[in-house]
């Protein structure tokens, strides 16, 4: 497994801004035939759920366009409640984050790979961190740090600061970190998040 596979995982990532601008552009065009009542978000995002969580993490996945048709719903009801005066829900994105489903062909590498493996997220706003973890079995991980910055209520952007293998007795094979970039919330509740990066993956993880 080369380097470049091993860093980009379980994490939003920095490269084009274009396929992210695109899609934000044409779903824009559709806003006028969104609802903006909470029980339509709550309802789009069961069917979001529902379907990723049947989706084996997105590994091998040929839902793709089902589901970030279903996002790009939620995005817009999200905007239009969030227009709405005193209608905002206001969730810490602070917390470790369960993978449900993502794009990311790194990610869904190791998570196919090594069987049994799980990956997580964890945010910690006060401390500007985030980690992305791919957990193997027998206590082993490979773990990317970064820093990141807080740019408003939905985007941020992100530092690699370190990555490497942790093994189970304390060993670490350090990767040389590589690269910057952002993510955008689309969503951000009690229970859920969903979030696009910059490269144009999708990531949704449940909070732990």
């Amino acid at each position: 497994m080369s380097s470049q596979t091993r860093l980009e995982c379980c994490c939003s990532r920095c490269t084009s801004r274009g396929t992210f601008s695109r899609r934000r552009k044409k779903v824009a065009v559709s806003r006028s035939s969104s609802s903006s009542s909470s029980s339509s978000s709550s309802g789009t995002l069961d069917e979001l759920i529902s379907i990723a969580s049947r989706d084996d993490r997105g590994i091998g996945s040929t839902r793709r366009p089902e589901i970030e048709s279903i996002i790009d719903r939620l995005l817009l009801e999200e905007e239009e409640k969030n227009t709405k005066k005193n209608n905002k829900d206001d969730f810490s994105l602070s917390a470790r984050w369960k993978l449900l489903w993502t794009s990311e062909r790194e990610t869904l590498f190791l998570l196919e790979t090594f069987q049994n493996s799980l990956a997580y997220q964890t945010i910690d706003e006060k401390a500007k961190t985030l980690r992305n973890a791919v957990e193997f079995s027998g206590g082993n991980a490979f773990v990317v740090e970064s820093e990141i910055e807080i740019l408003d209520e939905r985007k941020v952007n992100f530092t690699f600061l370190s990555a490497g293998l942790k093994f189970s007795n304390g060993f670490t094979l350090p990767v040389p970190p590589v690269g910057k970039g952002w993510f955008e919330n689309i969503y951000v509740g009690e229970r859920y998040r969903v979030a696009r990066d910059s490269r144009g993956d999708t990531l949704i993880v449940e909070r732990c």
